[in-house]
């Protein structure tokens, strides 16, 4: 630490290349900083996985994300087709009338896969149709079918199932966004079976992630909404699909980020103004916090190409921490007799907090998240940069008080220090170890909330139209599979279809439909395709590519798999930052402290706040997600900052006899205040993930702040008075002075 000392000295006598170096360095994070480009796909917190991507692809075919679908409501169908006539006038690409060729595309395709589509069953009613009385019958309707006018597209359905094992109407549910079971046709186009709503379908080019493209798309698509409903007033229409929520989630995402900074900002430079009567020292704050971001921001433009607009709204969190070590400075320069000796009193705690809240950050680097990795470099070199400016210029603007001018404004902080005495801590530390023991154990509790709708924003009427979609959708009824237990029943369904077949009699069934082909005056040969299939073993396709997966089984995936991976992910992630935050805080305070007892003695607030926020969010319901699960990383650094300073200022007071606790308290409790009102914004706001970040740190710091105002002071106390403990305290004492 004398090597800062040095630094100052050294600066003071050659100020023009301080300034000048401070200067350069400026522009230079400014122009670095410019350069970035942004991403706002929430995605990106989600770690890298081979297996969870193939589930992302195979869900993005089933689901059909790129679509977007013009929902047409209206009270007769001849005036809403006619708004869908318009609207396709508008947009030359949009899919307004039922696709002729594509529903025989797909239908040629589900025949030539048939052994996928049966389950185990429709084997069962398939034994009955192969009686000769049941086959009989099958095929007069068959003959029905083939002379009704209009329907001589069917004739490759009755050539290749001639005993109607799938359903006609659920292989034409496969080729649009929605099933079509509780949908019909009316003149040519989609409608639900009521006739009062229509729907057209626009497939955008750049998939459901690319947020910005799709914002200009959804502005296009939301043009063409307007002037259909100015020009069919008893028409409504709107939009809903993943790119057009996607685009609700960026916009809504970009104005909570900003208002979390901006209205931060303003309040803790409110807060600032109220407690400090020298304005300069406000000043000098926003300079440290502006030269922490210049040197985050820049870090990021070096080693990425694009960065996570969350990441940034995640700044309102940083710069409620980065305000702590000018604040730290300027509050303790007001007891100290010059600023020389405020460094020497100050900068050990501050440096130690700093090392370990960086060291907590860098842990998110490794993970398999580029969001989080892309946190991870941004905290760190933010609050790198912010100690580097903090220790070796902000000391060349400070300024010496004189002792009427020493206190800051913050009445309500010196009260504090009247009703926390050592039996009011232990009481107060006991009822909060056996409340969270209650509610920890009574309480049954998932820690995790994998489910990513949870965190994704949508408008009221994207919601409702949303679960209109689901209510009529009959695919979505069906039983749903994991990835591999799609394969696992797919390759099920082979072998019971050629097992059925080599126990049948082949010959005799395909000689026995021929003759009923004739009697019902069908030529025998349109039924050579269905014996032809049935005579052969069928050979399984590749089902480890996922085009074909997805092509099989369209809306039979299922979700809750991904968010199962999700979860295995994000607890590993969680355990593995929680458990190397914790290594890396507690080796490093018994390096800097150099006593392993002391190292304990600031660790244990930090352990024990962890159990505390863990029982409050059970007792509030708040659970973590894939964004705010990047708190644990930020609660350690945080936590063990305050941890430090007040066992700093014990230790200085067993040292050197002169009173010091109270000033680090002073600080302690300014920051926290304008720690919890940056945070606090992000509970007001919109978006679902911003507004969870909001949650867990008002409850995590709450806690932390508790639990290192209260705790060491007893554990001192208690430690003094056990001899043992005691002999070591007081060899520490002398060796350190």
């Amino acid at each position: 630490m004398n090597a800062f000392i040095k630094i100052y000295r050294y600066f003071q006598q050659h100020r023009l290349l301080l300034w000048s170096g401070l200067g350069i360095l400026s522009v230079i994070l400014v122009l670095l900083s410019v350069s970035l480009e942004y991403d706002e796909n929430i995605f990106d917190f989600i770690p890298e996985d081979k297996e969870y991507e193939e589930s992302v692809k195979i869900f993005s075919a089933l689901s059909e994300s790129q679509r977007i679908v013009m929902i047409f409501e209206g009270t007769h169908p001849d005036s809403i087709i006619a708004a869908i006539d318009e609207a396709g006038a508008y947009l030359p690409d949009a899919i307004t009338e039922l696709d002729m060729d594509a529903f025989l595309d797909r239908l040629q395709f589900v025949y030539e896969h048939m052994p996928y589509f049966l389950s185990d069953s429709d084997y069962v009613e398939l034994q009955d149709k192969l009686n000769a009385n049941q086959m009989q019958q099958l095929l007069v309707s068959d003959k029905q079918i083939l002379t009704t006018p209009g329907t001589s597209f069917l004739v490759s359905s009755i050539a290749n199932d001639p005993l109607q094992l799938i359903p006609v109407s659920d292989i034409a549910s496969g080729q649009y966004a929605v099933a079509q079971s509780s949908f019909a046709a009316y003149n040519g186009y989609m409608m639900t079976s009521d006739l009062k709503y229509g729907f057209a379908f626009y497939d955008s080019p750049y998939g459901s992630m690319e947020s910005a493209r799709n914002e200009l798309l959804a502005d296009t698509l939301e043009d063409v909404c307007a002037k259909v409903n100015a020009n069919h007033t008893a028409v409504s229409v709107r939009l809903l699909g993943a790119p057009v929520i996607a685009v609700a989630n960026a916009k809504c995402i970009k104005h909570d980020s900003l208002m979390a900074v901006v209205v931060s900002l303003l309040l803790i430079l409110a807060l600032l103004f109220y407690a400090f009567p020298k304005k300069r020292d406000i000043l000098l704050i926003l300079l440290s916090v502006a030269f922490g971001w210049l040197g985050g921001m820049a870090a990021l433009a070096i080693v990425f190409d694009k960065v996570s607009v969350i990441v940034l709204g995640i700044g309102a969190v940083l710069i409620g921490i980065s305000v702590n070590y000018p604040l730290h400075l300027l509050v303790h320069q007001r007891y100290t007799a010059s600023v020389q000796q405020t460094l020497q009193e100050v900068i050990l705690p501050l440096t130690i907090g700093n090392i370990t809240t960086i060291a907590a950050f860098m842990t998110l680097i490794p993970l398999k998240s580029s969001a989080l990795c892309q946190l991870g470099v941004f905290a760190a070199a933010d609050l790198a940069s912010t100690i580097l400016f903090c220790i070796l210029f902000l000391p060349h603007f400070m300024r010496q008080y004189h002792a009427k001018t020493r206190e800051i404004h913050l009445p309500w902080g010196q009260k504090w220090k009247k009703y926390i005495s050592f039996r009011v801590a232990s009481i107060a530390i006991a009822l909060t170890l056996i409340v969270t023991a209650l509610v920890v154990t009574m309480h049954p509790y998932e820690l995790f909330d994998a489910d990513i709708s949870h965190i994704n924003y949508m408008t009221e009427q994207q919601k409702s139209d949303l679960a209109f979609f689901e209510k009529f959708n009959a695919a979505s009824r069906q039983t749903a599979y994991t990835v591999e237990e799609a394969r696992e029943e797919l390759h099920h369904r082979v072998n019971v279809w050629n097992d059925f077949w080599r126990r049948q009699n082949v010959d005799a069934i395909s000689e026995n439909l021929t003759l009923q082909a004739e009697a019902t005056g069908i030529k025998p040969d349109l039924l050579q395709p269905f014996i032809n299939r049935i005579s052969t073993e069928y050979q399984p396709s590749d089902l480890n590519s996922s085009d074909t997966l997805a092509a099989l089984w369209p809306g039979r995936f299922n979700t809750t798999a991904m968010n199962t991976r999700i979860v295995d992910l994000l607890s590993g992630n969680f355990d593995y930052v929680t458990m190397l935050c914790s290594i890396i805080v507690f080796v490093f305070l018994c390096l800097s402290f150099r006593s392993v007892l002391i190292g304990m003695i600031a660790f244990l607030p930090m352990a024990l706040s962890w159990i505390l926020i863990v029982a409050f969010m059970q007792l509030f319901g708040i659970q973590f997600n894939i964004v705010n699960i990047i708190l644990a990383t930020f609660i350690f650094g945080q936590g063990d900052d305050y941890t430090i300073f007040v066992v700093e200022g014990i230790l200085y007071e067993k040292r050197n006899g002169r009173p010091m606790l109270n000033q680090y308290k002073q600080s302690i409790i300014l920051s926290a205040v304008i720690m919890l009102v940056a945070i606090g914004v992000l509970v007001f706001a919109k978006h679902p993930a911003m507004n969870s970040l909001g949650s867990v740190v008002l409850i995590g710091m709450s806690a932390v702040v508790l639990m290192a105002y209260l705790i060491p002071p007893v554990l001192f106390s208690v430690s003094e008075k056990i001899p043992f403990v005691n002999r070591q305290l007081q060899k520490y004492y002398s060796r350190t002075k």
